[in-house]
């Protein structure tokens, strides 16, 4: 039954590809995806010093399907699922929110993008529905301590309003506002984040974001997102409020093709939940900052290696009260190292080695966990 689906999502993709590359098809109406395989391979070592280990093949389909109203204005919605071969059924869901670490499960088919967009002016865009506002550290190795979803297998969205503005030649402005129902958020909100409050109904995300990429400065931006009413600290509810920045640069020596760059990002939450109300029972004068939350990391790349190759790694840490990442477990160090061969301009394939370790040894515990891992995944684009 599991090949018979992977199969099928195959036999989809194809004649999709070949319908968006036939001229006779009206330009108003456009269709697009991504077929991706993976096969990943895990050894955890739990905190009472259990080991395990298990492997898996996975595969997640996108097609995406855009129609022009008018030159200004456009509607699109993208149907995304997953699969693999330890899920125990198929689902197709529409939801009001995700799960708290801001993706669906193995086994899901969904919406993640289903909105109207209207170009006001040329520097003025306004999107209104179920839509990717991302905001990851740049490299082939996206990963947030904030905004980001979608990486690798995973699925999921923002439902609200998305303004971009270009204020400046330089800078743009995004404005963000999203949509909480009482079960949760449309991105990654992991507990003790509640959102039964009325106030905390709604979240906002700004960033400013340079818009020049090609001299030294890759990246730089910065970041405030808010969560508010969304938990209990000394018998008060309380905003989660964050905010991060990055900086990403390439580096002054270089070859004919390959550059290298070297880059950051920063988080800081002023008041945070306790990390015994995140299930995470440590003293909490362990933190960096008592009260609060501290995220970072860091990533340095060899890109364009021979024109085809590119070479990654990537480090970072998570306290226990960060509670706002897909991309970083709570209480969490990751160190990943990636590899990418860019085959066509369609198809790529990459081949990651991560590890994964609890930042502070939890009380009661042993040891702390442990996750080696491994994949290989091919990308096609249609």
């Amino acid at each position: 039954m599991r090949t018979v689906i992977t199969l099928g999502c195959i036999l989809i993709a194809f004649p999709c590809s070949i319908m968006s590359q036939d001229s006779g098809v009206d330009k108003r109406f456009g269709v697009s995806g991504s077929f991706r395989p993976v096969y990943a391979w895990i050894e955890t070592v739990d905190r009472h010093g259990e080991r395990s280990r298990e492997h898996t093949l996975n595969a997640r389909l996108q097609i995406r399907t855009e129609f022009a109203i008018s030159p200004e204005v456009a509607f699109f919605f993208r149907i995304a699922g997953r699969v693999s071969s330890r899920q125990d059924h198929m689902m197709f869901v529409i939801d009001d929110h995700t799960p708290d670490d801001g993706s669906y499960p193995p086994g899901t088919v969904t919406f993640d993008e289903f909105a109207l967009s209207w170009n006001l002016r040329p520097d003025l865009t306004v999107l209104t529905g179920r839509f990717q506002a991302r905001f990851p550290l740049a490299g082939f190795i996206p990963k947030g301590i904030d905004r980001y979803y979608g990486s690798n297998l995973s699925i999921g969205h923002t439902d609200g309003v998305w303004v971009r503005w270009d204020l400046h030649p330089s800078w743009r402005v995004h404005l963000v506002g999203n949509h909480n129902s009482p079960g949760g958020s449309t991105h990654a909100a992991r507990s003790p984040l509640d959102f039964g409050d009325p106030l905390a109904r709604a979240g906002g995300f700004v960033n400013l974001e340079h818009c020049e990429k090609d001299g030294l400065w890759v990246q730089r931006e910065l970041s405030v997102s808010l969560l508010p009413q969304s938990f209990v600290r000394n018998d008060k509810t309380r905003n989660y409020m964050a905010v991060t920045s990055r900086l990403v640069m390439r580096l002054p020596w270089r070859t004919d093709m390959t550059e290298f760059w070297i880059g950051g990002e920063a988080g800081y939450v002023p008041v945070a939940p306790s990390p015994a109300s995140a299930g995470i029972e440590v003293q909490e004068s362990r933190t960096l900052i008592r009260s609060s939350a501290i995220a970072w990391q860091i990533s340095m790349y060899a890109n364009n290696i021979s024109g085809r190759h590119k070479i990654g790694f990537l480090y970072g840490q998570v306290e226990p009260q960060w509670l706002i990442s897909s991309s970083f477990r709570p209480n969490n160090t990751l160190s990943e190292i990636r590899y990418r061969f860019t085959v066509s301009d369609r198809l790529n394939f990459e081949a990651r080695c991560r590890f994964r370790s609890d930042l502070y040894r939890p009380d009661g515990a042993d040891y702390t966990r442990q996750d080696h891992d491994f994949y290989t995944r091919f990308t096609w684009r249609f």
